[in-house]
């Protein structure tokens, strides 16, 4: 089997549309199903493997190759790593399906789309997929309260819960999860206290604040966090004082500061960051010698060329 088919089924993509994950019905004709054909294993777990790794419909494989039998069910159990993404909202009989599925501890990465209330109600259930290292809740409006159960989730590396209104309180909760290494907070309504919490999260390396409330004090507390190698801060209030203290995160290869207020000066401090790879900062307050220190900057990838044309 190809390199490619072990890494697709090692990801599956399990998109809930209309379709509910398990019936009751399905569950006893799968147990009904799994008990006539019980004894009747012909290949090895590795060869089960092996036959589903082939297929490329996750919808398929829950609905059809858990129906084979109990080896087979058992096999997508154990070795499947699902991703999945609900597009509808999660109503209290969705919730209690999900967590009567076998495979819960399965999940290991999960996308909510623009959903109801439905969602902040339920979404402590969130926490029973023991396996699940990534999520993604944004635009949900969960706030605070949802945080908090979100912070309970210690096995998470990777969160966007952008646009939830979760503001500084809602901070304090995540920057309790020391495990993240990627986390995306834009548009929380989160001010300097709010980005002071998160600053002590000293694991993260991929950080997106954009659109929040932080200025130059919020600046100073996110230039504690040296271990960032890629920051968006686009689209708040950082002016030149500010921009002095993101421009001694000496480690960052990748810098958002879009919409802001640098001018000139804070240019010439950018300028210096010999070790940024890709750049944007559009929409500021750059005057020609701002723009000139800016394209000083060879080290730059050839597609961050133009982001200047805008100041």
């Amino acid at each position: 089997m190809s390199k490619r088919n072990r890494q697709d089924f090692e990801y599956i993509k399990l998109i809930t549309n209309s379709e509910e994950i398990f019936t009751e019905e399905k569950a006893k004709a799968m147990k009904l199903h799994h008990q006539q054909h019980e004894d009747n294993d012909i290949f090895s777990d590795d060869i089960c493997f092996e036959i589903i790794s082939m297929l490329d419909d996750s919808w398929f494989i829950l609905n059809n190759c858990t129906l084979i039998s109990k080896q087979f069910c058992q096999v997508i159990k154990e070795r499947s790593k699902l991703v999945i993404q609900f597009k509808k909202p999660l109503t209290e009989r969705r919730v209690e399906l999900l967590r009567k599925s076998q495979f819960m501890n399965c999940i290991v990465n999960v996308k909510f789309n623009e959903m109801l209330l439905e969602l902040r109600e339920n979404i402590k259930f969130i926490s029973e997929m023991k396996q699940l290292t990534s999520l993604d809740v944004s635009d949900n409006e969960i706030g605070n309260v949802g945080a908090k159960h979100i912070s309970e989730m210690k096995q998470l590396t990777s969160l966007n819960i952008c646009n939830n209104r979760i503001g500084d309180e809602g901070a304090k909760f995540i920057s309790e999860m020391q495990q993240l290494t990627l986390l995306d907070i834009s548009d929380n309504h989160i001010g300097d206290k709010g980005v002071k919490f998160i600053s002590e999260m000293k694991q993260l390396t991929s950080f997106n604040i954009s659109d929040d409330l932080i200025g130059n004090v919020g600046a100073k507390s996110i230039s504690e966090m040296q271990q960032l190698t890629s920051l968006d801060v686009s689209d708040n209030h950082i002016g030149d004082s500010g921009v002095k203290f993101i421009s001694e995160m000496k480690q960052l290869t990748s810098l958002n500061i879009a919409i802001n207020r640098v001018g000139d000066e804070g240019a010439k401090l950018i300028s210096e960051m010999k070790q940024l790879r890709s750049l944007n900062i559009s929409d500021n307050e750059l005057g020609d010698e701002g723009v000139k220190f800016i394209s000083e900057m060879k080290q730059l990838r050839s597609n961050c060329l133009g982001i200047v044309q805008q100041n």
